[in-house]
């Protein structure tokens, strides 16, 4: 059996034994399966991450660290999304409330995923502490009081998560599944995949709060995630033919999507005297140059290259995208009606473009028809 679930989810003895314990007493068990499954992984995730980031500095692998501390901030607003759509579907009365602690997580997270690439250590130690109290502490007390809730109103549990499994708007891999039925002791919940592409991109625009309200900045980011979303479908979903085409699909839109974005994005920056575009030039620079090693990647042959450009797209999801973008709002957001005047001008002067299938996205998730 352990043989079995490490191969199956990848994770380590000690977290395996963690869990079962945590399971065990209780501490992380509400009884609704796919909550539980996602809590189980959630803890397994900040398990590994703890481990890790309190090996001595010899073995300690700081790209592992950052990988870890991404996908728990990936995962967690993923998670968040569900318990938010639970909740206010069955009229939770703190539904409001419960939101709001999931979103002052996810935010503290981020600034300490900031510190952390920064190379604060005191950071990383309380960072630690904190997740290791935090998630088992809301789970026994906030989660469990949505969960009498729900029991005690009658809610049909089964019939709400069952219309979301049939419809696909969950996503279960097959580690989660692995992991949750080993510790369970169940074997009732397999891999889901959504291949929903534009019901993919909605729930990360909205569960990452990505909209930076530029509205050219932000077509030019969505079509960015619809991007990520095709290839992170096309790695699990179709043969290795189908999935090397995409792949290199993606990076021929991702050299073009640099190439336009940041062309796009520098110019405002600069016009309008952001403050912090010589820091912003650094991390455009740094994400050409990751494309452009993925891409090798891919032409060399290696399998997990479109895992790796997946991993890579994400983390610029929420570290870049979700932080520094974010600040160009923060500091030009007096100057939204001359940053829109400019972009006119800009498209009149043929220095940008808007494409059709980009505005028919920006659209359908923001529900605006100017940009």
């Amino acid at each position: 059996m352990e043989t079995d679930l490490l191969q199956n989810t990848g994770i380590s003895q000690h977290t395996e034994a963690q869990l079962r314990s945590l399971w065990g007493t209780g501490a992380i068990r509400l009884d609704l399966s796919i909550i539980d499954l996602q809590h189980i992984w959630l803890v397994a995730l900040i398990q590994e991450f703890a481990f890790e980031a309190q090996a001595d500095t010899t073995s300690a692998d700081p790209d592992r660290i950052k990988r870890l501390l991404l996908e728990i901030i990936d995962f967690a607003t993923e998670h968040f999304s569900l318990e938010e759509r639970l909740t206010n579907a069955f009229e939770y009365p703190q539904h409001v409330s419960h939101k709001e602690q999931h979103h002052h997580f996810i935010e503290f997270m981020r600034s300490r995923l900031v510190d952390i690439k920064e190379g604060n250590k005191n950071s990383l130690a309380s960072l630690v502490n904190f997740l290791m109290d935090w998630l088992t502490m809301h789970i026994q007390k906030e989660d469990r009081q949505y969960k009498d809730f729900l029991v005690q109103s009658g809610a049909n549990l089964n019939k709400y998560f069952g219309q979301l499994i049939a419809r696909h708007e969950l996503t279960i891999d097959r580690a989660q599944a692995a992991l949750y039925n080993a510790i369970s002791g169940q074997s009732e919940v397999g891999e889901i995949i959504n291949e929903n592409i534009l019901a993919n991109v909605i729930r990360i625009w909205q569960t990452h709060n990505l909209a930076v309200h530029i509205p050219i900045i932000d077509l030019q980011h969505l079509w960015l995630i619809s991007m990520i979303v095709e290839l992170d479908i096309a790695s699990k979903t179709v043969g290795t033919a189908k999935r090397q085409k995409i792949f290199n699909k993606v990076v021929a839109g991702a050299i073009e999507y640099t190439r336009e974005h940041f062309s796009t994005e520098e110019s405002i920056m600069e016009k309008f005297g952001y403050k912090q575009l010589p820091g912003h030039l650094k991390q455009h620079r740094a994400f050409i140059e990751m494309i452009n090693n993925r891409q090798s990647e891919g032409t060399g042959g290696d399998p997990r290259a479109a895992q790796h450009l997946v991993e890579d797209l994400k983390e610029w999801l929420v570290s870049h995208i979700g932080i520094e973008d974010r600040n160009i709002y923060i500091a030009l957001k007096e100057n939204l009606h001359e940053i829109q005047a400019y972009v006119r001008e800009m498209i009149n002067e043929n220095r940008l473009t808007v494409r059709k299938k980009q505005l028919d996205l920006y659209n359908q998730v923001c529900g605006i028809k100017k940009t």
